[in-house]
């Protein structure tokens, strides 16, 4: 769960014939809303539950329409009960997914976030709403830590014995500026750090940022946008995460999330 970089991962270890699920609310790059959103997953073993994790405040109507906005574009409904029980069932279903998963990966993309004014809410994804509405604000890092240990808190609610590994997405985003780009980055890996330093054994680190920005180190591994890597960059970090993960005890880590 996580940025586009991590659906990249996803598409890869499909085409290596392992079971496995991406994004069930679609991509979100802020650690906060991918702890609201695990919180909801935890509680989707029955809707009763569900119901009482959902906050109707998450939901803002606009021009008729109903969003969700600690998802993606595409959880929007003209009925409330309607969009309520598609992110249900979204939930409902990464949580049965989750209970047999061996590996679960998380990559965090930015720590700017967004907050809604209306609503006063944090925000996943602005939903092409209006861009007046939405007040965008750098989490501090102390804020990212908390995050990233609710995440790891919740992931153990749902199965104690699944490894979770923590990556940084490597593309950049440039639409904040090449300054704020680097803060953001910056203080994703410092938190991150700091959480598993203290954090079980079976929680990891896997530098997808490092190894495109250090260690391949040249804009011919992005594409033309010189935001996002190319096949080649991609493919050079798979082979990375997967002889890290998969290389010497595949047939433990089969099903990945």
């Amino acid at each position: 769960m996580g940025s586009c970089f991590g659906e990249e991962m996803h598409l890869r270890l499909i085409e290596k014939q392992h079971t496995s699920i991406s994004n069930p609310f679609g991509v979100i790059f802020h650690p906060f809303p991918l702890w609201r959103n695990w919180q909801l997953i935890a509680n989707s073993n029955n809707k009763t539950t569900f119901d009482a994790a959902f906050h109707r405040e998450n939901t803002y109507q606009h021009q008729g329409v109903f969003h969700s906005l600690f998802h993606a574009n595409r959880f929007q409904h003209t009925n409330e009960p309607s969009l309520i029980n598609q992110v249900f069932e979204a939930a409902h279903r990464a949580h049965e997914q989750a209970t047999k998963a061996d590996l679960f990966c998380v990559t965090l993309g930015t720590a700017w976030i967004y907050q809604h004014i209306p609503t006063q809410q944090f925000v996943g994804n602005c939903h092409k709403l209006p861009q007046q509405d939405f007040l965008k604000l750098i989490s501090k890092q102390s804020d990212i830590k908390t995050h990233i240990q609710g995440i790891i808190t919740t992931i153990k609610q749902i199965n104690p014995n699944a490894h979770i590994v923590f990556t940084v997405s490597p593309v950049k985003h440039l639409r904040d500026g090449i300054l704020e780009n680097l803060r953001s980055k910056s203080t994703l890996i410092s938190a991150l750090h700091e959480v598993l330093e203290s954090a079980a054994p079976n929680v990891h680190y896997f530098p997808a940022y490092e190894i495109v920005r250090e260690e391949l180190n040249d804009w011919k591994y992005y594409k033309e946008d010189h935001m996002h890597p190319t096949a080649d960059a991609i493919d050079h970090v798979f082979e990375r995460f997967y002889s890290s993960f998969f290389g010497n005890n595949a047939s433990t880590l089969g099903a990945a999330l």
